[in-house]
């Protein structure tokens, strides 16, 4: 056999096991970084596996597929998580500003209210 024969496409088998890694890690939202790792890995082993030799285009092609997906799938997981975080400290954002200014308005009528009465001719 000669050596182009013997020769397969790893990298394309590379990008194919480390975009089903990044789909596994991409539904567990501790793993997020270890997803991004994996499913970058994937897409760019997975691209020089498209462009190089003709085996294993498939695999290299399922490669990009997996990588992008597993990226979407942990984005649409990120979700709710950050959608909560964000209403949280707008809430609590409002309630401070609320109170801060009900204060304030308080303040400043007793300011007023004392203001007045010294001012007020003695009868």
């Amino acid at each position: 056999m000669t050596e182009t024969t013997k020769k397969g496409n790893g990298l394309a088998v590379a990008g194919f096991i480390l975009g089903i890694l990044a789909v596994v890690f991409s539904f567990f939202l501790l793993t997020g970084w270890l997803t991004w790792i994996l499913a970058v890995l994937a897409l760019i082993f997975g691209l020089i596996g498209c462009f190089g030799n003709k085996k294993n285009k498939g695999l290299a092609l399922i490669a990009v597929i997996l990588a992008v997906g597993s990226v979407c799938i942990y984005q649409f997981r990120t979700i709710p998580k950050y959608k909560s975080i964000l209403t949280e400290v707008a809430t609590g954002l409002s309630e401070e500003k609320v109170n801060e200014a009900l204060e304030n308005l308080g303040d400043a009528l007793k300011d007023a209210a004392q203001e007045a009465t010294e001012e007020a001719p003695a009868e």
